[in-house]
C-alpha cells in the first residue's frame, strides 16, 4: 500500500493536503482504476491513526490530532467508495488479496457510523452483508500458499520466526474465516430485505466531500496548534447534503439476484431456480440496483428457466433424459443435468437417476443423506455399479479413505449393502464387519496383567525405547531400529548437552544421546533413586572423563526435586546439602551459561533447608561474573542470618534494591533511536532477569518469599506513584524495610510487563506455600484487584478475614478493617451485582464513610441489584445505613423489608437505650454474619 507513486497516479497525501482537489480527482472517469487503491490507502491511514490514539497515555493535543486525522481519512475513504458507486466487487477485483482486512475496516466504518448516530442502518448493513457474500463466494476453495520470501531479521538482531508472506496470508485467511461466520446472518438479512420491501437511502458523494473540505482543514490546524476550542468539531459525514432514494421494489429485486448467485454457488439449485422466476428488470438505472443481464441469462439456461425477463430467447435443443443420456460421460459430470434428470423423469428411470446421483455424492464427498435415496434393491445395485466404476479411476489416497469411511457408515445403515458390494467385485477388506449375536461361543478366562502388558507393548523396538530403561534392552532395540533412526528429538539435560555435542561425529553418539534422554526422563518423573541407579549403569558407556559431569548432574537433579517439595514432604525424605558444597569449588564448575540453572537450584536448596550461613560465607567462591544470581543468593543468606535485626533487614533490602532495580531499567527498550549495541545490552539484561526469576521460582523459604514480595510491591507502588495512580497501591508484610533514598537507582521503567510478571509469580508462589497467612492473602487480593479480577480479589479478601479471625467476630475498630481494603471490597461486591451488600460494606470505614455511602446509593438507585428484597436488617450496624436503606425501601414501596429493617435495627444505634457491652457484642455478631453472607456469595456455600 505504501508503493511509490508514479507520474499521473493519485496520491493520498496530495489529496489530503489539498481538500479542494479531492472532488475533481475522484470524479474523473479516466482515473477510476486508481480509486480502489486510493480508497484502501485512506482507510489504512485512518485505521493507523486511530490505533496510535489508543496506544497509550498521550497529551490532549496529540489525542485531538490523531482523532481528527482518523476522522478526515475515513471521510476521504468513504468519498472514494461513494465515487465507485459502492461497487464492492470492483474494489475486490482491483486490490491485492492481502488488503481484504482493510476493506473490512471500510465496511465496518459504514454501519458503525449509522449505529452511533441512531440512524436507519439498513444501507450500512446491506453493504456489509453483500461484502460477506462476495467473500464467501470467492473463497469456497482455499487459495494456494504464498511462496516464501527472503528471511529477514528484526531490529534487535533476532531472526524473524515466521515468513512475512506467510504471516500476511494467515491474517487474510483468518479475516476470511471470520467473515464467513456471518454468512447465515447475511442470507437472513438479504432474504428479509427482499420479502419486507422498503426504500433504502444511499448517501451521495457530497455527504463526505463537503464536511472534509469545510471542517477538516480547521480541525487539523487547531489540533496542530494545540487549540482546545470546543466549538471546532471533528469532521463527520452529513447525510442530509446529498442522498439517493432507492425504490423498495428495485432493492428487493437486487436482493433476489444476490440470493440467486449465493444459492447457485452453494449448490442449492432448486431454490435458486425458484427465485429466478421472481426476478424482474430494475426500474431505475442506479448501479446499486443494476443486474447483469448476461449472467442471469446464463443462470436461466443452466437451470432451465423458460419464463421471466432473463429467459433465453434462442431456441435450445431440448434434452431427452433417457438411458443413452445417462450413459454419456459428459452428462454424468454435470450435477445440474443429473439433478434435472431426477425432476423430469419418472418410474424406473427416475430411480436410476437417483442411484446415479447418490453414487456421485459419495464420490464427491457431499454431506447428503444417501440412505433415504436407496430404497429398492435395484437402486442399491445401480449405486454399487457406478461406485465401482468411479473407484477404479481414483488414485487419491485421502479421498479413498473418506469414501471407505462413508461406505462403512452406509453398510451399517442399508441392509445387505456389504454383500452387494462384495458380489460386484468391490474390495471390502477395509470395511469392518459388524458383530452379530451368537450362542455357540464359550466363555474364556480373562487375560492376566502380564498378558495384557505384553499385548500392549508387543515387540516394537520404538515402544521399548520409550518405556524401558535397561541398558542391554535399549542396545538391542537400537540395533533393531537400524542405522537410520536418530534420537535427536529426545531432549537431554541442558547441563550435559554441550559435553554431548563434542562426540557428535563418533559412532557412540546415538547411544549416548539415548541414554542421556532416558536419564532426563527419570529426572522429569522426580524418581531420584532410579536416576542414580541408571546413572551408575550408564556411566561406563561415556568413559571416565564424564565422572565429574555426572556427579554435578546428580546434585542438580537432587536439588531440583528437593526444591519442589513442601515443608511437610521434606520430613519423610532425607535431604542434605553435603554433596552440594561441590559447587563452591571453582575447579569443578564449567563457566558456561548452561551451569546457571544448576547453580540456582543448588543455592536455592541450601536456602530452603536452612544452610543460609554457608551460602553467605562461601558464595563468593563462585565466579560472579558468569553466574549473576550469586550476589542475590548471598543477600538472601545475610537476610536470613540477621532476620531478627531490623537494621540488617534494611541493609539487605537496600542492597537488594540497588542490585535488582537496574536490571529492570536495562531491560526496557530505549526511547531514543535504537542501535545494535543497545539491543544487545537489552537482550543480556532480559537474560539475566529470566535467570533471576528462575531463582525466585525455586525458593520455598517463607521469610525469603516475604522479602521478595515486599520488593516487588514496593517497586509496583513507586511506579503507580509515577503514573499518578496511588489508588492502585498494594500491601506487603515487610514493605517498611524498603525505604530507597535519593541515591538509589532511578526508575526508568516504561513497560510494566516485567514488574507485573514478577509480582504475579512471587505472590502466587507465596500463597501456594502459606495459603492461611493473612498478609499473603491480602497481598494476593490487592494484586487481583489491580488486575481487575474482582471475583478473585473478593475471595482473597474474605480469606484474609478468615485467617485473621476464624470466627469472623472482629471488632470494627480493629486494624484488620483497613479503609483502602474495605473500599476495594465494596467495589468488588458492586461489580458482582450485590449493590445492597456493597452499601453495607461501607459501615466498616473510618474515613470518608458518607462519601462512599453516596457512591453506593447512587449505584443502588440507578441499577438493578441481585439482592433485591433480601433481609439485610441483620447486617446493619450503623444508623446512617438504616436511614439510607429505609429511604430506598420506602421509595420502592417495599413495606415488608422496611418493617424488617426497623425491627432488626431497634437494638443498635437507632435505639439509645442499649448498653455499651451489649452493643459491642451485637456489632461483632452482625459483622460476622455479614462476612459469612459475603463468603456465601463469592464461594457458593454457607458457613
Amino acid at each position: 500500500m505504501e508503493s511509490q507513486e508514479t507520474n499521473g497516479d493519485l496520491s493520498w497525501l496530495d489529496l489530503f493536503v489539498d481538500p479542494s482537489a479531492v472532488q475533481t480527482s475522484i470524479l474523473d472517469p479516466e482515473r477510476k482504476k486508481q480509486l480502489p487503491r486510493l480508497c484502501m490507502q485512506f482507510t489504512d491511514k485512518g485505521f493507523l491513526a486511530e490505533r496510535e490514539k489508543d496506544k497509550g497515555k498521550l497529551a490532549q493535543e496529540e489525542l485531538m490530532l490523531f482523532e481528527r486525522k482518523s476522522a478526515s481519512m475515513r471521510l476521504c475513504a468513504m468519498a472514494t467508495f461513494a465515487a465507485l458507486d459502492y461497487d464492492i466487487e470492483y474494489i475486490i477485483d482491483n486490490i491485492p488479496r492481502n488488503e481484504l482486512q482493510t476493506l473490512r475496516v471500510l465496511a465496518d466504518n459504514f454501519y458503525r457510523i449509522y449505529n452511533e448516530r441512531n440512524l436507519d442502518a439498513t444501507f450500512g448493513n446491506w453493504l456489509f452483508y453483500r461484502f460477506v457474500l462476495s467473500i464467501d463466494r470467492r473463497n469456497r476453495l482455499a487459495p494456494p500458499a504464498p511462496r516464501a520470501t527472503i528471511a529477514t531479521t528484526l531490529s534487535n538482531g533476532q531472526l524473524m520466526p515466521t515468513d512475512p508472506a506467510l504471516l500476511k496470508h494467515e491474517k487474510t485467511q483468518r479475516t476470511v474465516m471470520e467473515l464467513r461466520e456471518h454468512v447465515g446472518k447475511a442470507r437472513a438479512f438479504i432474504t428479509e430485505l427482499s420479502e419486507a420491501q422498503r426504500d433504502v437511502v444511499a448517501p451521495g458523494i457530497q455527504c463526505f466531500i463537503k464536511p472534509f473540505v469545510e471542517l477538516a482543514p480547521k480541525a487539523m490546524t487547531a489540533a496542530l496548534l494545540g487549540d482546545r476550542n470546543v466549538l471546532i468539531e471533528n469532521p463527520a459525514p452529513d447525510f442530509e447534503v446529498e442522498k439517493v432514494i432507492l425504490p423498495a421494489c428495485d432493492v428487493a429485486n437486487k436482493c433476489l439476484s444476490e440470493l440467486v448467485t449465493f444459492l447457485f454457488t452453494s449448490g442449492e439449485l432448486l431454490e435458486a431456480k425458484n427465485i429466478l422466476h421472481r426476478l424482474k428488470l430494475p426500474r431505475t438505472q442506479h448501479p446499486l440496483v443494476a443486474i447483469d443481464t448476461e449472467i442471469f441469462k446464463s443462470y436461466c439456461q443452466m437451470l432451465d428457466v423458460r419464463t421471466g425477463p432473463f429467459a433465453a430467447t434462442t431456441t435450445i435443443r431440448p434434452f431427452v433424459f433417457d438411458l443413452n443420456t445417462l450413459n454419456d460421460e459428459n452428462m454424468r459430470k454435470s450435477e445440474v443435468y443429473r439433478h434435472r434428470g431426477v425432476l423430469e423423469t419418472s418410474g424406473q428411470l427416475k430411480d436410476v437417476y437417483e442411484a446415479e446421483n447418490a453414487a456421485y455424492s459419495v464420490i464427491d464427498g457431499h454431506p447428503e443423506c444417501i440412505r433415504e435415496r436407496l430404497k429398492t434393491p435395484a437402486q442399491v445395485e445401480r449405486f454399487v455399479k457406478v461406485l465401482k466404476r468411479k473407484l477404479a479411476e481414483m488414485r487419491a489416497k485421502h479421498r479413498l479413505q473418506l469414501i471407505r469411511a462413508h461406505l462403512q457408515y452406509l453398510c451399517a445403515s442399508i441392509p445387505n449393502l456389504r454383500e452387494v458390494l462384495e458380489s460386484n467385485g468391490v474390495d471390502v477388506t477395509g470395511l469392518r464387519k459388524f458383530a452379530v449375536p451368537s450362542h455357540q461361543l464359550k466363555l474364556e478366562k480373562a487375560p492376566t496383567f502380564e498378558q495384557l502388558t505384553n499385548l500392549i507393548r508387543g515387540t516394537d523396538p520404538y515402544w521399548t525405547i520409550m518405556t524401558e530403561y535397561d541398558l542391554s534392552t535399549l542396545k538391542q532395540a537400537l540395533l533393531e531400529l537400524g542405522p537410520f533412526w536418530f534420537s535427536l528429538k529426545m531432549p537431554v539435560s541442558d547441563f550435559l548437552h554441550d559435553t554431548l555435542e563434542k562426540n557428535v561425529n563418533t559412532a557412540s553418539y546415538n547411544l549416548q544421546r539415548l541414554l542421556l534422554s532416558k536419564l532426563n526422563q527419570l529426572a522429569r518423573m522426580r524418581n531420584f533413586e532410579s536416576f542414580v541407579k541408571r546413572l551408575v549403569a550408564y556411566a561406563p558407556e561415556f568413559g571416565p572423563e564424564m565422572g565429574m559431569e555426572f556427579t554435578l548432574e546428580s546434585i542438580y537433579v537432587k536439588a531440583a526435586i528437593g526444591n519442589e517439595q513442601m515443608a511437610w514432604d521434606r520430613v519423610h525424605t532425607e535431604l542434605s546439602t553435603a554433596q552440594t558444597s561441590l559447587i563452591f569449588n571453582a575447579e569443578h564448575i564449567r563457566p558456561v551459561e548452561s551451569s546457571s540453572t544448576m547453580i540456582n537450584q543448588c543455592l536455592a536448596q541450601m536456602l530452603n533447608l536452612g544452610d543460609h550461613a554457608i551460602v553467605f560465607e562461601k558464595g563468593g567462591q563462585i565466579p560472579m561474573e558468569i553466574f549473576k544470581c550469586v550476589p542475590i543468593a548471598r543477600i538472601f543468606g545475610a537476610f536470613l542470618q540477621g532476620y531478627d535485626n531490623i537494621v540488617t533487614q534494611k541493609k539487605c533490602a537496600d542492597g537488594f534494591w540497588r542490585t535488582v532495580t537496574p536490571k529492570f531499567n536495562e531491560c526496557q527498550p530505549s526511547r531514543l533511536r535504537r542501535s545494535a549495541d543497545l539491543d544487545q545490552k537489552m537482550k543480556e539484561a532480559r537474560k539475566e532477569l529470566s535467570l533471576l526469576f528462575h531463582m525466585f521460582s525455586v525458593l520455598r523459604e517463607p521469610r525469603l518469599l516475604d522479602f521478595i514480595v515486599a520488593y516487588a510491591v514496593c517497586l509496583h507502588n513507586k511506579l503507580m506513584n509515577i503514573q499518578k495512580k496511588p489508588h492502585l497501591k498494594m500491601h506487603a508484610r515487610l514493605l517498611n524495610i524498603y525505604t530507597p533514598d535519593s541515591n538509589s537507582p532511578k526508575l526508568e521503567i516504561n513497560s510494566l510487563d516485567e514488574v507485573r510478571q514478577l509480582v504475579q509469580s512471587i505472590v502466587e508462589k507465596a500463597y501456594s506455600i502459606s495459603p492461611t497467612d493473612p498478609d499473603t492473602c491480602r497481598t494476593y487480593a490487592d494484586f487481583l484487584f489491580v488486575e481487575k479480577d474482582y471475583q478473585g480479589a473478593a475471595q482473597k479478601y474474605l480469606e484474609y478475614f478468615a485467617s485473621s479471625e476464624p470466627s469472623l467476630r472482629i471488632p470494627t475498630s480493629s486494624d484488620i478493617f483497613d479503609d483502602l481494603m474495605i473500599q476495594r471490597l465494596r467495589i468488588c461486591t458492586a461489580n458482582a451485582g450485590y449493590l445492597t451488600m456493597s452499601l453495607l460494606c461501607c459501615q466498616w470505614l473510618q474515613i470518608n464513610r458518607m462519601k462512599e455511602y453516596q457512591k453506593a446509593m447512587e449505584l443502588l438507585r440507578c441499577n438493578e441489584t441481585r439482592d433485591v428484597g433480601a433481609n439485610c436488617a441483620e447486617f446493619v450496624i450503623d444508623g446512617n445505613a438504616v436511614e439510607l436503606l429505609s429511604q430506598l425501601y420506602y421509595d420502592n414501596r417495599m413495606t415488608k423489608s422496611l418493617n424488617t429493617l426497623y425491627t432488626g435495627a431497634s437494638s443498635l444505634s437507632a435505639n439509645q437505650n442499649v448498653p455499651g457491652p451489649l452493643m459491642k457484642q451485637e456489632v461483632e455478631r452482625r459483622t460476622s454474619k455479614l462476612l459469612s453472607s459475603l463468603a456465601s456469595i463469592y464461594f457458593g456455600f454457607h458457613l
